[in-house]
């Protein structure tokens, strides 16, 4: 198993290799699993194994199999004990026997070879044994444990703590790990004492998806496009607290993106399917210039619904009313709204 890192987001990621097909057949690599879903299964499962709580149960544990332990040793002791005991009444009968009774004193010689053989065998058996058996943990050393236990989980996570000794760490409390990639990655980890754990993770989605954006956002522009341009569509987003795939806010660019994308209409598409009339088509309906249509609006004759960098913008004639327009002179008088007349039936 390989490992390659790459840069994400400004941190280091790991991603790991199964090369052995590249190195032994010079094909392709048999799979990639990236490295930062494996790490966060594998750090969350330490923290939990490292948890006060558990750690408490597993030194109670371990101070029973010390007592099972102390009781086996005795009991190996006193096996070898027995062992050196016949070896020695063993060796007193042959001692004893008349030389020139030599059929005794083979047989004797034999069974006293023999109780010296089981003695040695056993008393290597107990030695090798008890080279195996672990040391009993002090008190002092149970809560200094269970301290690095509380200290664990913050330790992990400061940023100040080099991936190196978070590797350390790893190592001390993990002996190997075996990744399998298919619908989900599948994580067999071998622990230090043997014990083994599962781990089912998710698998990363692809980046297309990621950078797609959510159906309710979507939703929420097309919905703030009735009342709203592209540039007050990204504030009311950012203050909504909408961000981007990539947690930056939203701007004028990005709202023109997700409309061109999902096929949405604009605030100017909008606004003319309502009706609203440009000042070109507001001046030839009325038969005046275009400066008399601003000057209507800022009388507050007609409302002007839609406006760009370049001043042009989209105009609303209240329902149901005309303008009159206005005129100059002795009889000078400004131009009015008046109420739409149906033409008399004679």
């Amino acid at each position: 198993m390989g490992v390659r890192y790459s840069q994400e987001h400004g941190s280091t990621v790991p991603t790991y290799l199964c090369q052995a097909n590249a190195v032994r057949r010079a094909g392709w690599t048999c799979q990639t699993v990236p490295g930062k879903i494996i790490d966060a299964g594998i750090a969350d499962l330490m923290i939990e194994l490292m948890t006060p709580m558990t750690l408490a149960v597993t030194l109670e544990v371990q101070r029973e199999l010390e007592v099972r332990a102390a009781e086996t040793d005795a009991a190996r002791r006193q096996h070898v004990e027995r062992m050196r005991y016949e070896a020695e009444l063993a060796r007193r009968r042959y001692m004893k026997v008349d030389p020139d009774n030599r059929l005794v004193a083979d047989s004797l010689e034999a069974e006293w070879n023999d109780k010296l053989r089981r003695h040695a065998d056993a008393a290597e058996d107990y030695k090798r044994r008890s080279k195996q058996q672990a040391a009993a943990l002090s008190a002092e050393a149970q809560r200094r444990i269970l301290d690095l236990a509380e200290q664990l989980p913050r330790i992990w996570q400061d940023p100040r703590v080099d991936s190196r000794e978070r590797k350390r760490i790893v190592r001390l409390l993990i002996d190997d790990v075996t990744l399998i990639k298919s619908q989900t990655i599948t994580a067999h980890v071998r622990l230090s004492g043997g014990a083994t754990r599962t781990l089912v993770l998710d698998r990363p989605l692809p980046i297309a998806q990621i950078r797609k954006f959510k159906p309710e956002l979507v939703a929420e522009v097309d919905r703030l496009l009735d009342h709203h341009c592209d540039r007050e569509v990204a504030e009311i987003l950012n203050n909504h607290g909408w961000r981007t795939w990539e947690a930056k806010a939203f701007n004028l660019k990005k709202v023109a993106f997700i409309r061109c994308a999902y096929k949405l209409a604009s605030r100017y598409e909008r606004l003319r399917r309502r009706g609203m009339l440009t000042t070109r088509e507001i001046a030839a309906k009325f038969c005046v210039s275009e400066t008399a249509v601003h000057t209507w609006g800022r009388q507050g004759l007609i409302t002007k619904c839609y406006t760009d960098s370049l001043n042009r913008g989209l105009w609303e004639v209240p329902p149901g009313m005309t303008i009159r327009k206005g005129c100059g002179g002795r009889g000078a008088r400004p131009a009015q709204l008046t109420a739409i007349t149906a033409p008399s039936r004679e």
